[in-house]
């Protein structure tokens, strides 16, 4: 394409003609901009390519300005990412594409400086190639993390090998400038990769990642790896293995194993935990105490994985394994739109609880064979339109307090960490209700989701704004006159601890409607309520989680179920 190599056009052919490239495409926007790179550095990899001393410090002209870009993709991702799935594969597909790019072009490279490692051009310029390869190496590890993806074991072999020559070399501490305050390492960009694989806890949003990722090159400036254990607590890595860093076991170790002590990283995150905490004590009702909150719990987990004295979290509830597999569906419109559906309908005890995930028997010709079973590929057809897409889920073990599930690919981009989902098991007839609170995705096909239950009994609702008016847009027959407004879908919930007692009831709704002690009718087959709400107990971007004081109005004989919906 550029004919590199060959060609007074080759951006790569020294330095200079790297500036004079990005010069050139300047005013570009940044997917623009990141596809002319990507464009560039896929010739770096084609046979017959030219690697030259020259042509390597071209390169790390082009990473240099990349940094920007990159930089500015990943503000773009963490501020816009959450609006739709096309914005968030086009941004992340950007993101990783670069990544990967950029580590194809220093594989190639290395291969041919550490080929000639002993001319003194190619041996002045290893340093930078190992520093910036294991660079893009975190960041590949980053973007990933924003998936709750996790690396293939190829990947830690690679990343091994960086340290592995960069120390038979002897250049493991030599300091590098990338365009940083202060000069970095080989070591300290491995310990980097190793330390951000720890913090991946399967419950970070991007922008909770991003932040620790802003503080950890701080953190990770006084960790030091070394040859032997100089504390019994310390942590390890085996360069031949393919796996990160793990706690040191009571027995001996083989291999070729590194050391770290991760206490001055423990001691650095206690401290900020106190600063956060003292931030949220003198401000409690500020955004800045709100803010310091969300960052305590974060710190919180990261610094108890990082502790040398492993003191795990209690369990709530024992988990029980089991093989069911379930129907899902994801988001609070979908889920209450389905509820609704379903409570409105006076047949729905019937062939509520049907396994939709089978195959419905049909008689000769198509025709379904009687009218039960006509109902129940009405409820499958009726399911479809809301299930999570990719088919049922199946649940690997369930305890009191929630379920471990694996998700299809399809379900994969259809909700995050927050999301709402609700789960009904075969052959029963309830919906259990949860929020996502963990995303690991071990293969390209797999996604395990950590499902914390919130709720015993549920039901989809019409919230009905309270107004008098004459030009009736919504109507119901109640104790307390005509009541008329516009009307949006909810959720009510009651979360009972024992089967006869008394449960808690709370609403699910859309953020966009909720406001502290707001007025609201609740319209569902069983009654009529005037509900006032009370505080936000959680709240996500697209819905809020808020208890209520509910007054029953008067049974609902014939009401109209018509309206203005939004």
């Amino acid at each position: 394409m550029f004919g590199l190599g060959n060609s007074r056009n080759d951006p790569l052919s020294d330095a200079k003609s790297a500036e004079r490239w990005i010069a050139a495409g300047a005013a570009s926007d940044a997917l623009a901009t990141h596809e002319r790179i990507c464009s560039a550095l896929r010739e770096v990899a084609l046979p017959g390519a030219t690697f030259t001393p020259r042509r390597l410090s071209a390169l790390f002209v082009v990473d240099a300005y990349a940094d920007q870009l990159f930089r500015a993709l990943v503000g773009q991702y963490v501020g816009h990412g959450a609006r739709s799935v096309k914005i968030e594969k086009q941004i992340w597909s950007a993101l990783f594409d670069m990544t990967q790019a950029f580590q194809t072009a220093y594989q190639a490279f290395g291969q041919v400086a550490f080929e000639n490692a002993t001319n003194a051009k190619w041996r002045a310029l290893i340093p930078q190639l190992l520093c910036r390869h294991a660079m893009h190496l975190a960041r590949d590890a980053k973007v990933r993390l924003y998936r709750y993806e996790t690396w293939i074991p190829g990947k830690w072999a690679d990343v091994h090998s960086l340290v592995s020559r960069a120390t038979s070399m002897g250049i493991e501490r030599q300091p590098v400038m990338l365009g940083r305050e202060r000069p970095t390492t080989v070591e300290h960009e491995y310990l980097t990769i190793l330390v951000l694989q720890m913090i991946d806890c399967g419950n970070l949003t991007p922008a909770q990642i991003e932040t620790l990722w802003q503080d950890l090159d701080g953190w990770c400036a006084s960790l030091r790896l070394t040859t032997s254990a100089r504390v019994p607590t310390a942590f390890y890595v085996d360069l031949a293995s393919r796996e990160g860093l793990k706690r040191r076991p009571s027995g001996p170790l083989e291999g070729s194993v590194l050391f770290v002590d991760l206490q001055p990283l423990h001691a650095m995150l206690l401290q900020h935990q106190v600063a956060l905490d003292q931030i949220a004590r003198d401000k409690p009702r500020s955004e800045e105490a709100k803010r310091a909150a969300e960052q305590l719990k974060v710190l919180k987990g990261f610094a108890a994985k990082v502790d040398p004295e492993f003191k795990p979290f209690p369990r709530s509830g024992e988990r029980t394994p089991t093989k069911d597999h379930v129907d899902a569906i994801t988001g609070l419109a979908k889920i209450a739109g389905f509820l609704r559906e379903e409570d409105r309908d006076p047949d729905f005890e019937a062939y509520a609880g049907k396994s939709f995930g089978g195959t419905l028997e049909l008689a000769v010709f198509g025709r379904v064979r009687n009218d039960k079973d006509r109902r129940v590929e009405l409820a499958r057809h009726r399911l479809a339109q809301y299930a999570a897409p990719g088919g049922p889920w199946e649940a690997k073990d369930v305890s009191a307090t929630g379920f471990r599930l694996i998700a299809p690919t399809a379900s994969a981009g259809t909700f995050a960490i927050g999301a709402l989902v609700a789960i009904r098991p075969y052959g029963k007839k309830e919906w259990i209700l949860g929020i996502v609170r963990r995303l690991k995705r071990p293969t390209s096909d797999r996604t395990e989701v950590g499902f914390q239950r919130i709720a015993s009994e549920i039901a989809g609702v019409d919230l009905v704004e309270q107004r008098r008016t004459s030009e009736t847009d919504y109507s119901v027959d109640g104790d307390a006159g005509m009541i008329s407004g516009r009307s949006f879908v909810a959720l009510y919930l009651v979360l009972r601890k024992q089967d006869r007692a008394q449960g808690a009831q709370s609403l699910m709704m859309p953020a966009s409607e909720y406001q502290a002690g707001k007025r609201l009718t609740l319209v569902m087959s069983k009654g009529i309520y005037r509900v006032v709400l009370g505080g936000a107990m959680e709240q996500q971007s697209d819905w809020v989680w808020t208890a209520v004081d509910a007054h029953e109005l008067g049974e609902r004989a014939s009401a109209a179920t018509g309206g203005s919906r939004r």
